[in-house]
């Protein structure tokens, strides 16, 4: 039997407890390979979190707006302008 269907084997024989662990596991390691492999290429360091730290959060270390007023009514024609 190939490796892939003795992995496939084995994913079918957990209980489904372990299964979203298993799944966790695999990730990982792709993720791990994917990073020494982008390491060995460039020679930088690359940090996946990171990466998806900026995705979710694009706004993180930026400068917030600063409202002088923020109770002040809006004039009408500044809606306009938005629409």
């Amino acid at each position: 039997m190939i490796k892939k269907e003795l992995l496939i084997q084995e994913i079918e024989s957990l209980p489904s407890k372990l299964l979203a662990e298993a799944l966790d596991f695999i990730r990982f390691i792709k993720i791990s390979h994917a990073k020494r492999q982008l390491k060995d290429d460039t020679g930088s360091n690359f940090n996946p979190q990171q990466q998806t730290e900026k995705k979710l959060y694009p706004l993180h270390n930026t400068q917030p707006y600063n409202y002088d007023n923020p109770t002040e009514p809006v004039a009408l024609e500044d809606w306009e302008f938005l629409q």
